[in-house]
């Protein structure tokens, strides 16, 4: 289940209703005080808190504080109060464009105390018969069965989702079901006895783990960026697929055993004061918190916790855990999970600043992670492509966010230059930088530095493009090359450029043409005489690298205009015997599984599989004299 749209009204500086679409990365700018952490803080409230009075807008309508979160890939089959599946499709669960819709409600009473309600907002039958259906607990929905006499056959009748389903279809004999827009409560002042508090028990499982990190907050011993990690470890672990039953089974088994304590404790009671006995009933209001019985911190061989330590050292456990994380998620069934974090660049080396975006960005590559993070910095803004990036900005009154994209794909430019006015889109002139290196993204970055790793060690008059300082890389998202070329942006500072793109695209041979005929000799475009980067590796580099990842691929052979991060995903998704074509049944999914893919094999192609990489392989495929030139003209650019 992934979040696809946040909805906020009378929130903060959200007066009126706000919708932002959320996708797998989103990089948050905007002016300081705009509200880029109310985004944060308002799914941190939806999901896992509260807000409090304070919280409300100066300016609202009905003094009620509005969070609305829209899912989607949402699973096909799920237990709700039953111990059998439904769907939420079945159970007219879903708004009307397919997706699960929850809008979590804070009325605030005039001496500030703070309730909440919650509702599902969906498509429901509109016969009031079935209004309140969702709400009856078995034994009700049996007597309005036997009310309707209806006959039992094909239902099974130890079933609520059997015995609403006899009902509907009583009302809707041909399925031609009528429905409108309801919210359907869930949550906030419901009995005890109603069933929609047992419905949203169980849909509360399926829904994402969100964690939040604030990089520069106050520390103590429980609140700590420290603790937050390994918090946020055992919740995780706590979701997994292996641990869940076990949970189940032992409240199972207490529950059971105190019910049978009680209710003995109940007839001893019987014995006593009838009256008082039958008015008494055992019940357990709330589910466990399983994740307050289980506390892991992490401490030196003294014994002292680390959020007693300096913050260079909590910051690197922070970045450690979201690395670590990318790896866990490349190989684990992990649960879905949205990581939030405020400014990671506060008080860090620049070399981690680019770590941890890069895990952050790995990190939403994988199937089951979702990220968010506001910045400051134009540096790490340059490293995230266009579609990721959401800005925040005041308008007439109200709070927007819009993305650096259009609907249909197309650079939303008013918003680019909005980008680039608020954090200044260049590096500093006066750091060591002597060369400018244009790459379309970051696996293309990964890929020409491990290339002149391997160069330089086979000849150390060819440069080094690791963590040197003379060069620094600027990943353009590929159609921001025009924006670098045609605006000429960088024109007004010191440093030379080279622009190496991949040939696929018509367009960049034009743009880079047209750069290269302006004969300004601190100015060098490239495109590759290959289709792309990942068409200079050797065959038996690509086979070693998903060894090393313990997958066994059959390519025996790269073409120089090949898709190669296609054939190598296809490849890897059938050796688990799946069909490429039906990922999904849907094919919208289907094509976001397939691109999701894709986009994995295009990272570890340039990183592990450049780094199986040798001067005899890449000699074997005709790039090694092409891939000098560029690095000759880098070394050249940066000695002048």
């Amino acid at each position: 289940m992934k979040l696809k749209e946040l909805r906020l009204k009378n929130f903060r500086s959200y007066t009126k209703e706000t919708a932002i679409e959320i996708s797998d990365l989103n990089v948050i700018i905007g002016r300081n005080d705009v509200g880029k952490s109310s985004i944060l803080e308002a799914l941190d409230i939806f999901f896992n808190s509260k807000p409090d009075k304070n919280d409300l807008s100066i300016i609202n309508d009905n003094s009620q504080i509005e969070i609305t979160c829209i899912f989607s890939e949402l699973p096909e089959r799920l237990i709700l109060d039953d111990s059998v599946e439904t769907s939420l499709n079945e159970e007219f669960l879903l708004n009307k464009n397919g997706n699960l819709e929850i809008k979590k409600m804070f009325p605030v009473s005039r001496t500030g105390s703070v309730s909440e309600k919650s509702v599902l907002v969906c498509e429901y039958p509109e016969n009031p018969d079935l209004g309140d259906l969702l709400s009856k607990k078995l034994s009700t929905l049996r007597l309005q069965f036997a009310e309707l006499h209806l006959d039992t056959e094909g239902y099974d009748m130890r079933r609520s989702k059997d015995v609403r389903s006899a009902i509907r279809n009583h009302y809707y004999p041909d399925q031609d079901f009528h429905t409108v827009e309801k919210e359907i409560q869930i949550e906030g002042r419901l009995d005890n006895e109603d069933n929609r508090k047992k419905i949203w028990s169980g849909l509360k499982k399926y829904l994402p783990l969100f964690s939040l990190f604030f990089v520069d907050k106050t520390l103590s011993d429980q609140d700590s960026n420290i603790q937050d990690p390994m918090k946020e470890i055992v919740k995780e672990v706590l979701k997994k697929d292996s641990i869940t039953p076990l949970l189940e089974k032992l409240k199972e088994e207490v529950q059971i055993a105190s019910t049978e304590m009680a209710d003995k404790t109940i007839e001893k009671l019987n014995e006593l004061d009838s009256k008082l006995a039958e008015t008494l009933r055992s019940n357990f209001p709330k589910e466990p918190s399983w994740i307050t019985l289980f506390k892991l911190s992490l401490e030196d061989d003294r014994g002292v916790p680390l959020n007693k330590r300096g913050s260079g050292m909590r910051r690197l456990v922070l970045l450690s855990f979201f690395r670590a994380q990318v790896e866990n998620r490349r190989t684990t069934n992990a649960p879905n999970i949205i990581y939030a974090l405020e400014e990671p660049e506060t008080s860090q080396h620049p070399d981690f600043q680019l770590m941890i975006v890069n895990a952050l960005k790995e990190l939403s590559e994988t199937s089951s992670a979702q990220v968010l993070f506001t910045t400051h910095n134009s540096n790490l803004a340059k490293e995230i492509p266009k579609h990721s990036l959401k800005y925040v900005f005041a308008d007439s009154g109200n709070v927007k966010v819009e993305n650096g994209t259009n609907s249909d794909g197309s650079d939303n430019e008013d918003i680019i230059d909005r980008i680039i006015e608020t954090l200044g889109a260049l590096p500093d002139p006066k750091n060591k930088v002597k060369v400018l290196v244009f790459v379309e993204g970051e696996n293309d970055v990964n890929g020409l530095i491990n290339y002149s790793k391997i160069l330089h060690g086979d000849d150390n008059t060819v440069i080094n493009l690791e963590n040197n300082e003379a060069v620094t890389f600027i990943p353009t998202g590929g159609s921001q090359l025009k924006y670098y070329i045609e605006k000429k942006y960088l024109d007004g500072l010191t440093q030379s450029q080279v622009h190496i793109y991949d040939s696929d695209k018509p367009e960049y041979v034009s743009l880079v043409a047209s750069l290269n005929s302006e004969g300004n000799h601190r100015k060098m475009g490239y495109t590759t005489i290959k289709s792309e980067m990942e068409n200079y590796l050797h065959h038996e580099a690509i086979c070693d690298c998903y060894a090393s990842l313990g997958i066994t691929l059959s390519i025996s052979s790269v073409s120089d205009n090949d898709d190669i991060p296609l054939i190598v995903a296809k490849a890897v998704h059938e050796t688990s015997n799946g069909d490429w074509d039906n990922i999904n049944p849907d094919p919208i999914k289907n094509n976001k599984k397939q691109k999701s893919k894709i986009s994995r094999a295009k990272t570890n192609l340039n990183g592990i599989a450049v780094e199986r990489m040798t001067v005899s392989r890449l000699r074997q495929r005709n790039g090694y004299n092409e891939i000098r030139g560029w690095l000759e003209k880098i070394r050249e650019l940066s000695e002048i």
